[in-house]
């Protein structure tokens, strides 16, 4: 299942974008959005959120 993010947890610091390796993950305005079909599930943008936001389910 694809990384997905919790919009209250989320303060758009962008890390994640940065980090991840498929370029799956943008910023929307100041929360982070993950492009389903660009995931590959690798978990880097997880392990790099300040915020816990990001999870694998």
């Amino acid at each position: 299942m694809p990384a997905k993010v919790d919009v209250d947890q989320c303060l758009g610091c962008g890390v994640c974008v940065d980090e991840c390796p498929g370029g799956a993950i943008s910023l929307n305005g100041d929360i982070a959005s993950v492009d389903e079909a660009l995931c590959t599930e690798c978990g880097a943008c997880v392990d790099v959120c300040p915020n816990i936001a990001i999870s694998l389910k």
